[in-house]
Formats: C-alpha cells, sequence, structure tokens
C-alpha cells in the first residue's frame, strides 16, 4: 500500500466540496477530485451553492467567496472551512472585497505561492500547497511528423498578449493559437479596449467556426481533440500573458500541462510558471530563448524532469493532498462577530472606491489611446 492509499483509508471524516458549475476551474479543482475520492468510497458531499444543506465536518470552496454569515455559521457548528482561491483574485480590489472573510477560514488550498503570501497578509489559518491534476494526457507518438510550429493555448482575455508578442517578434514559425473562439462576441468590448491599450486596431476576418483573423493573427477553436492533435505535431509550445496582477498569481496549469507531456515551453521570466519550475528543478526557456527553446538539450532536460516529477500531478497524489489538508485545517477565532461585520463592510467601501477609479483610469486611457491611433 503506497502513502497516498494509506492516507485515504485511514481518513473518516467526511468533506463537502463545491460550489460546482461547471466552469473550467469549478470543474479541475472541484468535480474530478470530488468523483476521485468518491470512487474511493470516502463520504463527498458535491454542493452547487451555497443555500445547499451541508451535513460533513470539513468544506472545501472552490473559487467563489461565500458571505460573511455563511462562514461564521460553519466556524460556530465547528465545521472546518477550507478554500482554494485559484485564479479569484483578477485584481487589487477583489483582495479588499474579501479581505475580512479570509480570516474565517480553517485553511487555504494554494495553487500559487504568491497567492499564499498575499493571503497571509491578512489570515493566520495554515496553507497547503495543492497541484491541478494532469487533465490533459497525451501520448508521445515518433511516427508523427513534426510540423514547424509552436503552440499557443489561452483563453479570449489574453488574445491581446498574443497579438501583441506575434508582433514584436518575428521568426520563421508557424503559431497554432487555440482559444475558446465560441464566445468572441461577448468579448468583443474587451478585446478592442485591450488591443487600444497596445495601440492595435480590434478587427475580425475570415470567420469561421474554425478559426478567426484577430487583427492579423489566426486563432483556432479550441477543442480537447485539437489541443491533443497540436501537443503531439508541434516543436514547442510557449505562453505570453501581458503582465497583470492577475497574471502574476495564475496557477501553473498551461505550462504544467506541456512540460508533464515532454514538451518544450516557454513564458515570461516574470510569470508563475518559471518561477514554479525553478523552484523543482527545471529552467524553464524564457520568449526570448527561441533557439534554446527549439534545441535537442532543451527538449531531453524537459523529458528528463517529467519522467522524474510528473508524480506531483498525479490524480492520486492530488486527491490524499485534500485530505492531508482538512486533517491539518483549523477552526478560525470568531470572539466577535460584530467586529467582522464592520470590517467586512469597511472593506467593502475601500473595494468600491478602488474598483471605480480603476474603471476611470480604464476608460480615460482608452480615449487617449484611440485619439493616437
Amino acid at each position: 500500500m503506497d502513502f497516498t492509499q494509506k492516507i485515504i483509508k485511514e481518513f473518516k471524516g467526511s468533506i463537502a466540496i463545491g460550489p460546482l458549475v461547471g466552469l473550467p476551474s469549478s470543474d479541475w479543482v472541484g468535480e474530478d477530485v470530488a468523483n476521485y475520492l468518491l470512487r474511493q468510497n470516502l463520504k463527498i458531499e458535491k454542493f452547487s451553492d451555497f443555500n445547499a444543506p451541508i451535513e460533513t465536518k470539513y468544506v472545501i470552496v472552490v473559487k467563489f467567496m461565500p458571505s460573511v454569515e455563511w462562514l461564521l455559521d460553519k466556524a460556530k457548528s465547528g465545521i472546518k472551512v477550507l478554500y482554494a482561491p485559484v485564479d479569484v483574485f483578477h485584481s487589487r480590489y477583489v483582495y479588499w472585497h474579501y479581505k475580512e472573510r479570509l480570516k474565517l477560514f480553517s485553511g487555504f488550498l494554494v495553487h500559487n505561492d504568491r497567492v499564499g503570501e498575499l493571503v497571509a497578509k491578512t489570515a493566520q489559518a495554515p496553507q497547503f500547497p495543492i497541484e491541478h491534476y494532469l487533465k490533459y494526457k497525451i501520448e508521445r507518438d515518433s511516427s508523427i511528423p513534426k510540423q514547424q510550429a509552436l503552440l499557443w493555448v489561452g483563453h479570449l482575455e489574453y488574445i491581446p498578449s498574443l497579438i501583441q508578442f506575434v508582433k514584436e517578434n518575428h521568426f520563421n514559425l508557424k503559431i497554432r493559437a487555440l482559444t475558446d473562439l465560441e464566445k468572441l462576441s461577448s468579448y468583443d468590448n474587451y478585446l478592442e479596449k485591450s488591443l487600444h491599450k497596445i495601440r492595435v486596431r480590434y478587427t475580425v476576418a475570415n470567420r469561421s467556426n474554425d478559426g478567426a483573423l484577430i487583427s492579423g493573427v489566426y486563432v483556432e477553436q479550441w477543442s480537447v481533440q485539437k489541443q491533443a492533435e497540436l501537443m503531439k505535431s508541434c516543436v514547442a509550445a510557449f505562453d505570453t500573458k501581458i503582465d497583470s496582477f492577475a497574471y502574476g498569481l495564475k496557477p501553473p496549469t498551461k505550462a504544467q500541462q506541456f512540460i508533464y507531456n515532454k514538451l518544450p515551453f516557454a513564458c515570461a521570466e516574470n510569470s508563475y510558471s518559471f518561477r514554479y519550475f525553478k523552484k523543482h528543478g527545471l529552467q524553464v526557456a524564457k520568449l526570448t530563448e527561441l533557439p534554446y527553446l527549439l534545441s535537442n538539450g532543451y527538449r531531453e532536460k524537459v523529458e528528463r524532469f517529467c519522467d522524474a516529477e510528473r508524480w506531483r500531478v498525479d490524480m492520486k497524489i492530488v486527491g490524499a493532498s485534500y485530505i492531508t489538508a482538512c486533517q491539518n485545517a483549523e477552526l478560525p477565532q470568531t470572539s466577535s462577530t460584530s467586529l467582522f461585520y464592520l470590517m467586512n463592510s469597511i472593506y467593502f467601501l475601500v473595494y468600491l472606491c478602488l474598483r471605480i477609479v480603476d474603471k476611470l483610469i480604464t476608460l480615460t486611457m482608452s480615449k487617449i489611446i484611440k485619439r493616437v491611433i
């Protein structure tokens, strides 16, 4: 019996996991892990919203933040609530919105050290490093001819960073970019404003179900099958996002997806993915190091690293780490509930002010840039 089986077999508690709402993050971090633990015959409850009755000893909340009332009720009932923020802190003002409520958790499942550092500014509950399990696995096939292309995978919100990178870097390799193109109409305003910031006019041409030319860069519709095909056939992958508060707090899932499938990968040196792999012993190629990214030496390093370290993203390890986190969680101190309500209201006002200022700055900059371009 390995240690993960021992941890799971000896666990006698019950865990509720949610809210499970069908989003990629709630499926990956919540639904999939909950289903795995259920298959191990553990007492697992899944819930879709915070109105659901919960009768477990532990609760793992994925991304969505419950109310102060909900958190206080669970603490007073002796239920230990752990929080997996994932990428919820997409701006500084969101942190202020949730600041007081962070004190009411019994522990944090942290996918990014920087998120842990942010949470630690206000909450003293223990933190537990957690990995995303390797959701997308491919079998390497040497018989598949390699196309001289680089793979990029990302949500539509990161398309401006891809376009900026392509326009600033000229090389002979083709770029195969996959995104959630089916949502393009919902992102029109966002893309127009974001591209204006980097002085690029937003245009869409050659639109079809398979792809579209966005501001001169062709992007394709993402699917599990298309992603697997390109991970097998492209020579390498890369990630490029405009440096921002949100980007610095993202989990390293894209980098893990490529490197733990032995696909050479490059990213910005200031990204958390770069920091994550350096911590575990791999110096990831930088975006400015294209010859190194394509070298046999780097490919061999990635392959050796994968063979030695892919255990980290095995579902057995991830599932056991959820159990260990629950076992070591600590109930928060809730001596003055009125103070929690007061401070939560104050921080909410700070949140509103910061959000308004952010909106005003964005609108002003957008008007200035429109005049320039």
